[in-house]
């Protein structure tokens, strides 16, 4: 694969389609609505939002206007619902780039009604047990009574979200469940399109799916819990960019957190905190080098660190892979996570824009 960036990120869209085919067999005739949000997890926001179109998703998910924008001037034409908070000078914006967006207060719905005098669509936000955004389910009937009769607002969702649907048979997902779906029998919420259910509520709770779903890191092939025909699309991987002999006993990096027992060989890779690389993984992670691990030797920098190849041979340019698979080898996402004492999506998401997504 050839970059003019020594370090980048693959997609294999194959794979990406597969997972996506694969959740469609799980949710019947819900519609999907892939959320893309925060760089499509990491993935790459226009890249992944074209072969989500391709592949027929019915909708996309955005935290915000500004990524709902970008994918308008990508040439992307179906539905973009944007999940965050409004704000006043955003509202012409949203509707002139024809993106739904959500209402989670009767003081967002009058700062609407003062903007606009044409229709825009929104979904109303639902408060079930997240405890984050949204009205509670009394609040929110009326407000949807008020919206329908209000000539700017065509009401065509309502939605709300799974806290705890990572687990199976949870209580409180079954309450949320529950209080969503006797909320949206009332009839004023008829011909609106329901939904609620997450990665999670996808895989463990099929009566969440109602009319649309919500699955994100299961899309991008890291479900809670293991589906078969799931599996990640994300690769990232780098190049060697130095190749030098150190003599035992010798401090690499700053503060020599690591020396070397041996005289050995230690090689540059060009990615560091700077590129979204944790720092936390500085002479605790891996990296694969011709399908064999080797550890990363001392403090990671902010635009490279070392490695620790022993006796073995490596050559500059020769590929790198951090996260992903070469040879028989493999450093798995979840990995990394566990090292850094956080979850898949936040790696995922801090890897930066400095980074190239390449798709395959």
């Amino acid at each position: 694969m050839q970059t003019a960036h020594p370090t980048w990120i693959e997609i294999d869209l194959k794979q990406f389609r597969q997972n996506m085919s694969r959740i469609r067999s799980m949710i019947g005739k819900s519609r999907f609505c892939l959320p893309v949000k925060a760089n499509a997890y990491g993935h790459g926001l226009a890249g992944i939002a074209k072969a989500a179109q391709e592949a027929g998703v019915d909708c996309l998910g955005v935290s915000c206007l500004q990524e709902g924008v970008q994918l308008r001037g990508a040439g992307i034409s179906i539905p973009i619902l944007v999940f965050g908070a409004i704000h006043e000078d955003q509202i012409e914006d949203l509707v002139k780039y024809d993106l739904e967006f959500s209402i989670s207060s009767s003081l967002k719905a009058d700062l609407v009604a003062k903007k606009l005098s044409r229709k825009c669509r929104v979904h109303l936000e639902v408060e079930t047990g997240m405890q984050r955004t949204g009205m509670r389910p009394q609040t929110a009937l009326a407000l949807a009574q008020h919206l329908k009769t209000m000539p700017c607002f065509d009401l065509v969702g309502v939605y709300s979200h799974l806290a705890t649907a990572d687990r199976k048979a949870d209580p409180v997902a079954i309450a949320q469940i529950q209080t969503f779906k006797a909320l949206i029998q009332h009839p004023v919420f008829h011909q609106v399109s329901a939904h609620l259910a997450n990665s999670g509520g996808v895989i463990h709770y099929p009566e969440s799916h109602l009319d649309m779903v919500r699955p994100g890191l299961m899309a991008y092939g890291y479900p809670s819990t293991p589906v078969e025909g799931i599996a990640p699309c994300f690769s990232l991987k780098s190049k060697i960019s130095y190749f030098k002999v150190v003599e035992a006993g010798v401090g690499i990096g700053y503060g020599h957190q690591y020396t070397t027992r041996q005289r050995t060989r230690v090689v540059t890779v060009p990615i560091g905190y700077g590129d979204g690389y944790r720092r936390a993984l500085s002479h605790r992670g891996s990296v694969l080098i011709r399908g064999k691990r080797f550890p990363i030797a001392g403090a990671i920098c902010m635009d490279q660190f070392m490695v620790d190849i022993g006796q073995h041979e490596a050559f500059v340019g020769e590929e790198v892979v951090l996260i992903g698979k070469q040879g028989h080898g493999e450093i798995p996402l979840t990995e990394i996570a566990a090292l850094c004492d956080t979850i898949p999506y936040e790696v995922l998401c801090l890897l930066n824009g400095r980074i190239p997504r390449i798709f395959i």
